[in-house]
């Protein structure tokens, strides 16, 4: 019996020892590397897709980005500004701030004749681009982009120099008035280095790059390993535009490369040579919408060198380990093997529950020790029996003490209660536990089948909290109850007990019952109002929560549940706007009047007016955005239509030969509008830079100004009002004027309007008259 004990043992010592090495040779080591080149692959795959998927966002982003400027207000009238003017000045300010702010190179206008009017680098403006595509798709009511192509203008490039035929790119969109007639094209100018940084930013490995080819078979975007590329004199300058994509051993496109540009998406995973004859995996994407690909590729010796050297080391392994391993399970073999026979029958006898067996083994090593221990835990475990009796004594005591109700009982569904607390008797009109010791647990129910459905998602889940159900005392009064349970399983699976803790929630019921009632009117009140109000996740993900009847029908929702669970951003036309309301909310707490343009559910779109508040919690954490929504598209338009009427009245007075004016009430003044014949009038090139100066200085003699103004305050009108006035230039000449005092609703001065006429002429064949009728009387 020991020797075969001791035979057992060296076989197993050196099969166990040797087994993982030698599977892992065998079996584990090709199922490792295929393993590996899955998950290699599946990764290169999962970035290559990312990649790809990346540029798409991107350039849909640009062709949005488009889309919102060429619906700005008053884009459309762009086409037909005058370089210099006030108009043209504010068309170049906003395409400037477009361009700090989305990071292009450059934006400008079009007119419907290919010659542009406005644009944000002023050498472009007056270039006629009618024979480029990007403008005739544009005008053929597309929004498109060009492929990256050198530019036909200097540009700043990434070493602060202007260069000729720096790669670039074209987004262009039509632009339409209000009648949706093309007027003219928008167009901005990509800086290509963003793409290449967007391409860079997923790193794989010190060999992985991923980069952008041509149909032609050239890199689009900036290669990780530029500055390696200038050392061979494969580039100049950049990888953009430079290098194509040749395998030097073949001549020809590399293998990506040419299945690529192909039209095919793949990858391969046994390697090919890449642009610099180095052995690559890759994974490639074709984007027909663009005329692109995108590549991801990496060194296949970076990729797989881990699992070619693991043959070479488990097979050192296992000569290593052999020789010594058969000595050690020999003389180990022998040392167990005595003492185990010992221990086994001890052990057996421990289990039967006899604790007063002892091992008698005296030995001073790991056996001898085992002995020790096994001796030392039959001791522990009388004790800890004792003390199990003890503790359980004291936890029925605790338990007692507990106001909440505690019980166990048997788990099926016509179980008994085994044992329960003082609080769970007394809960449902016991005397004592031993009262309700041995009572059917379904008969607490008023509803049996509330025990089968706990029971049912007992045994599904092991634990069931907050069940609520109504129950029943002993003496037939209803109670509401919540309960916490847990189904209690032997080793073997076996349902043995369910533990439990009971609460009566009878008020609390009450109470609840109340507040959603009260809740239910405030939100019929709510529903009532024609504004509408709304409550939604802070942030600039968060989804409506609630809203009232006239918020979703405002929308274009027939319910408000219909809306709850929308994202707030889409009902934005342009959703930084939602990003923007987040900011000042989070700023403030409170945005009041904060104007939008959105869209309904059916994607027309109208102008609303909001006030929100931004709720915290104790701690300050943001919890909700609760506010009130009006529709102001009538106001819009009525706005519109009166700024185009008062653009209109401005022309009209312009056209004018008298000066017409407004300025400021008092004395010191200042002209905040004139007319052209005005500026004329008294020596400036435009109204624009007459606009500012104080009255009192147009007049020879300051005290003109104290009476006009003096006079107005009395009557309110001031007709053929002469003074001596001087130009720019410091000219003296006559006027006569008609001017009003405007005031607001309150009777508060509010600017002063009239109109102007040059009487130099006038006075002067007055004066000769006058000098001409007294030499008469004289003669």
């Amino acid at each position: 019996m020991k020797q075969s004990i001791k035979n057992y043992i060296i076989f197993l010592l050196l099969f166990f020892t040797l087994l993982p090495f030698v599977t892992l040779k065998i079996f584990a080591y090709p199922r490792i590397l295929a393993d590996l080149k899955t998950v290699i692959m599946d990764n290169l795959e999962v970035i290559g897709n990312k990649q790809a998927e990346l540029v798409s966002t991107w350039m849909h982003e640009r062709m949005k980005d488009a889309l919102v400027i060429s619906n700005g207000p008053f884009m459309a009238d762009s086409v037909n500004t005058a370089k210099g003017s006030h108009d043209y000045n504010s068309f170049l300010h906003y395409l400037k701030m477009i361009v700090a702010e989305y990071g292009y190179m450059g934006a400008f206008v079009i007119n419907g004749k290919g010659i542009v009017a406005v644009a944000t680098i002023e050498e472009s403006v007056g270039r006629d681009l009618s024979e480029k595509d990007y403008f005739k798709h544009a005008m053929g009511g597309r929004t498109s982009a060009t492929s990256i192509i050198p530019s036909d203008i200097p540009l700043m490039n990434e070493f602060d120099n202007k260069e000729l035929g720096l790669p670039t790119m074209i987004v262009s969109t039509p632009l339409m008035n209000e009648d949706g007639e093309t007027t003219g094209v928008v167009a901005l100018r990509v800086h290509v280095g963003t793409m290449s940084n967007m391409m860079h930013s997923q790193k794989f490995g010190k060999t992985g790059e991923s980069y952008l080819v041509s149909k032609d078979g050239y890199m689009l975007s900036e290669s990780r390993f530029t500055g390696h590329l200038k050392t061979l004199g494969k580039v100049r300058t950049r990888s953009a535009l430079e290098l194509k994509l040749i395998n030097p051993t073949t001549g020809k496109l590399t293998y990506g490369a040419s299945q690529c540009v192909a039209g095919k998406d793949g990858s391969n995973s046994t390697g090919y040579e890449d642009y610099n004859g180095i052995s690559v995996l890759g994974v490639w994407r074709w984007l027909p919408e663009y005329n692109w690909g995108v590549i991801t590729e990496i060194d296949l010796g970076e990729a797989y060198g881990a699992a070619h050297n693991l043959k070479y080391i488990v097979t050192a392994l296992i000569l290593a380990i052999l020789i010594p391993i058969v000595f050690i399970a020999y003389v180990l073999g022998g040392r167990l093997s005595a003492p185990i026979i010992k221990l086994k029958e001890v052990t057996e006898r421990m289990a039967t529950g006899d604790l007063t067996q002892r091992v008698k083994i005296k030995r001073s090593d790991e056996i001898g020790m085992l002995a020790t221990s096994i001796n030392s835990m039959a001791i522990s475990l009388e004790e800890k029996t004792k003390e199990t009796i003890q503790s359980e004594k004291r936890y029925r005591e605790l338990f007692n003490s507990i106001n909440d109700g505690i019980y166990q009982c048997e788990p099926d569904a016509e179980g008994v209660f085994t044992w329960v607390n003082i609080a769970f008797a007394e809960m449902f009109g016991c005397k004592s536990p031993d009262e309700m010791i041995g009572t059917k647990v379904r008969d607490i129910y008023v509803n049996p089948d509330d025990r089968k459905t706990l029971i049912e998602k007992l045994e599904n889940e092991g634990i069931s909290w907050n069940f609520e159900s109504l129950c029943k005392k002993k003496n037939g009064a209803h109670f509401n109850t919540e309960r916490t349970s847990k189904m209690i399983r032997d080793d073997a699976g076996t349902p043995v007990r369910i533990d439990g803790i009971i609460r009566d929630t009878t008020r609390r019921k009450r109470l609840e019952n109340e507040l959603r009632e009260s809740e239910e009117h405030k939100r019929d009140l709510l529903d009532s109002l024609k504004e509408g109000i709304y409550q939604c996740e802070p942030g600039v993900e968060g989804v409506f929560t609630w809203v009232n009847q006239a918020g979703a029908e405002m929308f274009g929702y027939k319910s408000p549940e219909e809306m709850v669970g929308t994202k707030v951003e889409d009902i934005y036309v342009d959703p930084d706007n939602r990003k923007t309301l987040v900011e000042k909310l989070e700023k403030e707490g409170v945005c009041r009047h904060f104007k939008s343009f959105c869209k309904k559910k059916n994607g027309s779109h109208f102008y609303i007016e909001r006030t929100s508040h931004l709720i915290r919690d104790e701690s300050g954490k943001s919890v909700r955005i609760e506010g009130i929504i009006r529709d102001i598209t009538k106001q819009k338009k009525q706005d519109d239509e009166l700024r185009k009427s008062e653009k209109h009245k401005r022309q009209l007075l312009n056209s004018l030969k008298e000066g017409i004016y407004q300025c400021e009430p008092g004395v010191e003044g200042a002209f905040t509008w004139v007319n052209q014949a005005c500026a004329e009038m008294f020596g400036y090139g435009s109204p624009e830079e007459m606009i500012g100066t104080k009255a009192k200085d147009i007049y020879v003699d300051p005290d003109d100004r104290i009476k006009l103004v003096e006079l107005l305050e009395k009557d309110g009108i001031c007709r053929h009002f002469e003074s001596f006035c001087k130009r720019k230039i410091g000219a003296h000449f006559y006027i006569e004027r008609t001017s009003h005092l405007i005031r607001d609703e309150d009777g508060k001065p509010v600017r002063i309007e009239g109109v102007i006429r040059d009487t130099t002429e006038r006075k002067r064949m007055k004066d000769e008259l006058r000098e001409s009728e007294k030499q008469k009387r004289q003669l």
